[in-house]
């Protein structure tokens, strides 16, 4: 039931310009430089073009720095993490079918950005004939329409006392999720005093976080306020329209090993492949509340579902940035060891569409951690440092968002 939803909510998102089903073995670029056929690949899965003829045809210079792809069209700069289904264009990030990626030391850039982007950009300049796999330009000097960032809603709402005075210019929604609840008592954590578990904890500073954004002028909306389980994926799709930003808290913890109650510190995660075992081990337990909503076999393709996806979110760039200032404040306050900002496959942050982050507060293993978390006064430090966190990602969103919507 679940798989079915999601597969249905993913066929029924708007994702813009997608490609057809079956593309054409080569496209034709016909441009005032000349006019030429190139092969197109589906070695990956989708229909890429390679770099290097269109460099000879289009207004294209290419560069390169580790991931990332840089690709100056006319002089204006789409960015592609590579291997990744998005393309980096004024400020956010777009989702595409299909990623660009190098083979053969030959850089592959998607059809897709080519034949429906591009042209959406430089509308007055260049076409695609779908029909005859053509793209061609109209003989004119291109002029990019430049399109006010998404990755939240671009609606300007005037912002309240409270939040002007914390700093904010316009109003902001934020959802605050308290991890597991219900029969999804979380991890153990060995040194949380007795009968404290992790949906205790996470309920306690979400609820102090909803007071300290409160406070800030923020409105809140809680996934829950009792002691209830709410189904994964239902969670950050209570960040709806009027919605900026979805966090989720939780307690990390460590199987016995050698050396396992040292551990320590917070983490904050956004939703991206993961790139560390420590990152899958976190989102392994995270995930595993999965086998309180469905059998292990629905389970299994569920969540594969989702992270095959993982990179089309198109709020991955404001995501990073906002789990880059909550970590930063919130580790201040904190008595664990310093830790960065990660990435992996959570489940909870899946069905986001809006930047989504998730705080592990600290090692329910770890007696400093768990002491620190489970008191009333190091629940409140910590919520109001991720609160101020939040506040100063939302302001240099403002700062973006003000900017292109001009005086």
């Amino acid at each position: 039931m679940i798989k079915a939803a999601l597969l249905a909510a993913f066929i029924l998102w708007p994702w813009p310009g997608a490609a057809p089903a079956r593309p054409p073995a080569s496209i034709v670029v016909a441009t005032a430089r000349g006019e030429a056929r190139v092969a197109v690949s589906v070695e990956r899965g989708h229909p890429a073009l390679p770099a290097p003829p269109l460099s000879g045809l289009l207004p294209l210079e290419v560069s390169r720095d580790g991931d990332w792809a840089t690709v100056a069209f006319a002089g204006h700069p789409f960015r592609f993490l590579l291997d990744a289904p998005v393309v980096g264009l004024d400020g956010r990030l777009v989702p595409l079918v299909g990623g660009a990626y190098v083979a053969r030391d030959t850089l592959f850039l998607p059809l897709q950005w080519l034949t429906a982007h591009v042209p959406a950009m430089f509308r007055e300049a260049y076409r695609w004939d779908p029909v005859a796999a053509r793209f061609e330009d109209a003989r004119m000097t291109p002029v990019v329409r430049h399109t006010t960032p998404s990755a939240i809603a671009a609606e300007v709402r005037p912002a309240s006392e409270a939040a002007r005075t914390a700093g904010l210019r316009m109003a902001h929604k934020v959802v605050v999720d308290a991890g597991h609840g219900g029969r999804d008592a979380g991890t153990v954590g060995l040194r949380l005093p007795r009968g404290v578990q992790e949906k205790h904890v996470a309920l306690a500073i979400a609820q102090k976080l909803r007071t300290e954004l409160e406070a800030r002028g923020i409105d809140v909306l809680m996934t829950r306020t009792t002691d209830t389980l709410i189904n994964l994926f239902e969670r950050a799709p209570m960040c709806r329209a009027d919605c900026d930003l979805f966090v989720s808290i939780h307690v990390n913890s460590l199987e016995p090993r050698r050396g396992y109650e040292s551990v320590s510190g917070l983490e904050t995660y956004f939703l991206s492949e993961a790139r560390t075992a420590d990152a899958r081990r976190v989102a392994a337990v995270e995930n595993a509340a999965l086998r309180y909503e469905m059998d292990a076999a629905a389970q299994e393709s569920a969540l594969d579902f989702i992270l095959k996806d993982l990179h089309t979110n198109e709020y991955l760039r404001e995501s990073a940035q906002l789990a880059e200032f909550v970590q930063r404040l919130a580790q201040a306050v904190h008595p664990g060891e310093r830790r960065h900002v990660s990435q992996a496959g959570f489940a909870v942050l899946g069905t986001a569409r809006r930047p989504a982050i998730l705080v592990e507060t600290g090692f329910g293993t770890n007696r400093t951690d768990a002491g620190f978390i489970s008191s009333p006064d190091g629940q409140k430090k910590l919520a109001a440092a991720i609160a101020d966190g939040i506040v100063a990602y939302l302001k240099h969103y403002e700062s973006k968002i003000l900017a292109e919507s001009g005086p």
